[in-house]
């Protein structure tokens, strides 16, 4: 659930100070993320922890969307998480740029970008035809080199996140050796806003790269199959375990940054709750790890 850029204001009445366009945004994100609560929270557990990645393969998700309410189910995850990453990252773009010509370049794009993925994730839920796709008969079908592309940019993504946590690790050893506190000498406030940041933004690009690869099984079972096949690399494991836990740290600091704005004990107990997230986020993390590395490895 990502935090606007008026983390500032504590309470429901303060969020009346902000204008009408930027309020809307600001209520539809903890609005939404609530939903995600239970939606994404859901999808986590069925595809981490009772299953894993390279296991949603075409009879899973075949089987799955054969009841109307597992599809209305993907339904609105699609359309909560899309555009709730969308309004988060506009959120970011907002503290970024500077200059209004590059934030509304940065809008537009956010917006034609969601509208594009909503519709194609609709499409796709809807139309999809499982006897078609069973037999390959699709346009693309037998196309390997679609899944490749979607591979190469998991490995990029991985690579990405696999040195910034090494470098982050060495640059915060070093501050805490020369006795200098790390990126920000104040509250743990910062902190979990940082990390709520880089949390929101790691999982929507994984989710438009997890969208386009469930497009993919309109193609055609081999081709579909053989790009969930890769979530089993070596290399891309630890990058899942790191997924699970950024969607479960987003997810508990959402309902944390809710707790501050709507109740009045919220800002007190902000530095402690934010002690409970991560403790809770590691240890909710930990089973799904164990399930991913047992089956892969």
């Amino acid at each position: 659930m990502a935090a606007s850029t008026n983390d500032h204001i504590r309470s429901a009445p303060a969020a009346g100070l902000i204008p009408g366009t930027e309020r809307a945004f600001w209520y539809f994100l903890r609005i939404s993320g609530l939903v995600l609560v239970i939606f994404a929270m859901g999808h986590l557990f069925i595809t981490h922890y009772l299953n894993v990645p390279s296991d949603t393969v075409f009879e899973f998700v075949a089987n799955r969307w054969a009841n109307p309410l597992w599809r209305t189910f993907d339904l609105i995850l699609l359309f909560a998480s899309l555009w709730h990453g969308v309004v988060g990252m506009r959120m970011i773009m907002t503290d970024l740029l500077k200059s209004k010509r590059s934030r509304q370049i940065a809008y537009a794009t956010l917006w034609v970008t969601g509208i594009f993925f909503t519709v194609m994730g609709t499409v796709t839920i809807f139309t999809f035809d499982e006897e078609a796709a069973r037999n390959n008969t699709g346009p693309l079908s037998g196309e390997m080199w679609i899944g490749d592309i979607i591979a190469y940019s998991l490995f990029l993504f991985a690579g990405v996140i696999y040195v910034a946590v090494i470098l982050l690790a060495v640059w915060v050893i070093q501050n805490l050796r020369n006795d200098r506190v790390p990126v920000y000498n104040g509250d743990i406030g910062q902190y979990a806003w940082i990390l709520h940041r880089a949390t929101g933004a790691g999982v929507v690009f994984f989710l438009v790269v997890h969208i386009i690869d469930i497009m993919l099984i309109g193609l055609g079972r081999d081709v579909y199959d053989h790009t969930v096949s890769f979530y089993g690399n070596w290399f891309i494991i630890p990058m899942e375990i790191f997924l699970v836990g950024a969607v479960i740290y987003h997810t508990l600091n959402g309902l944390r940054v809710i707790m501050i704005n709507f109740t009045e004990k919220g800002p007190v107990k902000e530095a402690k709750a934010f002690w409970w997230v991560l403790a809770a986020t590691i240890i909710l993390t930990i089973p799904s790890g164990l399930v991913i590395l047992m089956h892969e490895l």
